[in-house]
This record gives structure tokens, sequence and C-alpha cells, in this order.
């Protein structure tokens, strides 16, 4: 009977063990991009294990491209993180100057700032290894690690027949990938909307040529990958344990980032800093975040997004102009009568402008956000006419 239902048994820990010292590790594309976003602690840490597993680590085609594809966009990503970090301190020490009634030419608020900056920039020079993708000693170290270890192409008529029977399964819900299903009706194809599936086929192949069980590491936490129940993850779905023995007849299973991290930590000497299992959480609990957001506002229609965008461009451009009247009567009852501002005032006059140049900037983001969706709704008409 347990052979019959296989799929249904979690393995033991000593079956998962086992696994773990003969199986060849896969890590999916955002385990190699999340390298850039974590502290140089964790990065070194987790770049060390990979090398510990020396000939049994292997990506599918699918994810060197999409890890090529999507670098040099992370990078910028985290460069631009410290940028707005240092707005957002700017902001803060302002608000400390108004809060406190001081002057933006008060020597501790000088300091403040210096010493904020100060500890900013020396946290980007310790963790931000990578600035430009010209100079990238993370992509090298990849492509150390799995120089030799990286699959073949598939060819276009493979690359169909997975679309196709994508399609299908999609439609019933058969894991990997149907959760991108949208992908492929919002953005250029490109292979998104069935990226999870090409990778899921390419493991299966590997493995069937290989005769090798598979341990797959992934960042992805949605539930076309993992069995989740009742808001617990219990381990791989049921389908992708049933299609992987069938296929291959070999061993089956994944881990999470920190789930990867603590069965590392007891499987070998050399130990990865318990510090990175708090990095990975807080990253992960960071992308559920991000998707909710972005699930709530699936259902919205182009033309509501864009009735909201210029109700809020309204709002702030009202904000803009109370702060330019407030600053236009202070400058007529004291700067055109050539009377000196009193310090209060004066710095009721700084505060404002700095408040209307902060107003300004995310009125200007908001016209370009509403440009995007209005072109957008545009050329959705268009098509549809066709």
């Amino acid at each position: 009977m347990k052979n019959t239902i296989k799929e249904f048994i979690e393995p033991t820990n000593k079956e998962k063990q086992e696994l773990w010292q003969k199986a060849v590790f896969v890590f999916d594309t955002n385990v190699l991009l999340n390298l850039y976003r974590y502290s140089a602690k964790t990065r070194k840490s987790l770049l060390a294990a990979f090398e510990n597993f020396k000939d049994r680590v292997w990506i599918p085609y699918q994810v060197a491209y999409e890890y090529m594809r999507k670098r040099c966009e992370v990078i910028y990503e985290t460069v631009q993180r410290y940028e707005q970090f240092k707005k957002e301190m700017e902001n803060f020490t302002n608000k400390a100057v108004e809060t406190l009634r001081l002057t933006s030419s008060d020597e501790e608020v000088s300091e403040l700032k210096r010493y904020l900056f100060k500890w900013l920039d020396s946290n980007k020079d310790r963790n931000l290894l990578v600035v430009n993708a010209d100079e990238d000693e993370i992509l090298d170290k990849i492509l150390t690690i799995f120089d030799g270890r990286v699959g073949s192409q598939i060819d276009d008529k493979e690359l169909n027949a997975i679309k196709e029977e994508g399609e299908e399964r999609y439609k019933q819900s058969i894991p990997p990938g149907f959760k991108d299903d949208k992908k492929k009706k919002n953005s250029e194809d490109d292979n998104n909307a069935y990226g999870d599936l090409i990778i899921w086929k390419q493991i299966i192949k590997y493995a069937k040529e290989n005769g090798v069980g598979i341990v797959y590491v992934t960042h992805d936490q949605k539930e076309d990958w993992w069995n989740i129940t009742k808001g617990k993850t219990i381990g791989p779905r049921i389908e992708l344990r049933k299609e992987f023995i069938t296929e291959t007849n070999q061993e089956f299973h994944m881990y999470s980032m920190d789930g990867f991290i603590n069965t590392y930590n007891k499987m070998n000497e050399n130990q990865i800093d318990k510090s990175a299992i708090d990095e990975v959480i807080g990253l992960e609990k960071a992308d559920k975040k991000n998707r909710r957001y972005k699930k709530r506002n699936e259902g919205i229609s182009l033309s509501e997004k864009i009735a909201r965008t210029e109700d809020t461009i309204e709002k702030i451009q009202n904000r803009i102009l109370r702060r330019r009247k407030i600053m236009e009567d202070i400058e007529n009852k004291y700067q055109k009568q050539g009377i000196e501002l009193p310090e209060n005032i004066q710095f009721q006059y700084d505060n404002t402008k700095v408040k209307r140049e902060e107003l300004e900037e995310i009125y200007e983001k908001k016209l370009q956000e509403l440009n995007v969706l209005k072109q957008t709704l545009s050329e959705t008409e268009i098509i549809n006419l066709l």
C-alpha cells in the first residue's frame, strides 16, 4: 500500500537525511537573485554552503536565463533602496526640526545628519557588494559554482509543447505555475507564465536522464508549489511528488530558504550563521506583503486605477497650493516689505518649502504613473477593436 500512495506519505527524517546526502540540489531563480538583497554576512555564508555541495548542484537553463535577465534590475533595486532610505533620513531630520522647533542651521541637527549619513554609507559599503552590472562579484561566484552545472536550452518544439500542456494544466490548477497564469495576459509572454512549469519539466528530465533524486530549494511560497493546510506549509504539493516519482522513479523534496539553512546546519559542521535565518524570513515576509498588495489590486480595472490616481493627484495638488499660499503670505508680509523674518516665521517658511518640494516630487511621480495607466488603457482599447 505504501508504494501505491507514496506521494501522500511525508518522508521520515531519516529518509530526508539520506536524500540530502545523495541528491542533486537545484536552486530557483530568486534564491540566486536574493544574494544581491542579503547582507554581506548572509550572502557569504550561503555561497559557501552552495560551494560545499560541489558537483551536487545544478540549475535548469530556465533558471539561468531568468537570473541573467533580472540581475540588472535587482542590482538597480538594491542601490535605489539605499538612496530612498537616504531621502527618508532627510525627511526624518526635517521632521525633528519641525517637531522640536529647531532651526535647520542648528549644529545638533547638522551633527545628527552627519551621523546618520555616515552610518548609512558604512552599511552600504559593507553590504552592497555590487553597485553596477559591469563589476558583479556575485555573478562571478555563481558562474564558478555552477560551471558545467546548467541544463541545456530547450528547443522551440519542446518549449511549445510545454506551453500547450501548461494551458491545460492551468485550467485544472495542476502545479506548478498555475498561479502565474495571469502573467501571459498582462505582459509580453517571455515564458513568464510558464517559467515555473519549464523549470519543473527540466528538473524531471535531468533527474530521469541521470538517475538522481532532487532537493529543490526555492524562495517561492505560493500554493502552486507547496502543500499548504490551514496556513501551515506541510511540504511539496502531492501532485508534484506523484509526477516526479512516476516520471523518474526517484525521490524529490523541497526546502524554503530558511528550511534549507536549518537543515544544512544540522547536517554540516560549518554552520550558516543563525542571523541569516532571521534575514531570510524577513525577506520572505516582505515578499508576502507585496503579494497581498498586488492581489488586492488584481481585481481593479484600469479605469478605476486611473480614477483613483487622478483623485490622488488632485489632493496632492491642493496640498501644494496651500503651501504655496502660506509662503506667498509670508513673503508679502515680510520679505517684500524688507522686514527680516522672525526666527519662528523663518522656521515655518523653511519647513513649508521642504514639504512643498516633497509633494511636488510625489506629484511628478503620480503624473508619470497616470500617463502609463492611460497609455496601457489606450493600447488595450485598440487591441479590443482589432
